[in-house]
């Protein structure tokens, strides 16, 4: 891999819009992952990023397969 396709806002992107399509607050996104909110919007905006523990569960809570969670990442960090 030649060029650097690393982008730390990627996850995050995808995340928000996973959730807002969902109509989940941050507060009640991570009530069911059982995180505070502040953890939530972190990863939202590229200050964090998940474990893959924590993509498991966020996909389980968005309804998704984690893949499907992935895959839009990874376009994401392709659109750089």
């Amino acid at each position: 891999m030649g060029k650097d396709v690393y982008r730390s806002d990627a996850f995050g992107i995808v995340l928000r819009t996973y959730r807002l399509e969902r109509k989940l607050t941050l507060e009640r996104l991570s009530e069911q992952v059982g995180v505070a909110h502040s953890f939530i919007h972190r990863l939202e905006i590229g200050a964090k990023q998940p474990s893959l523990r924590m993509v498991l569960k966020l996909a389980e809570e968005l309804g998704v397969k984690p893949g499907e969670l992935v895959d839009a990442m990874a376009e994401k960090m392709a659109d750089k």
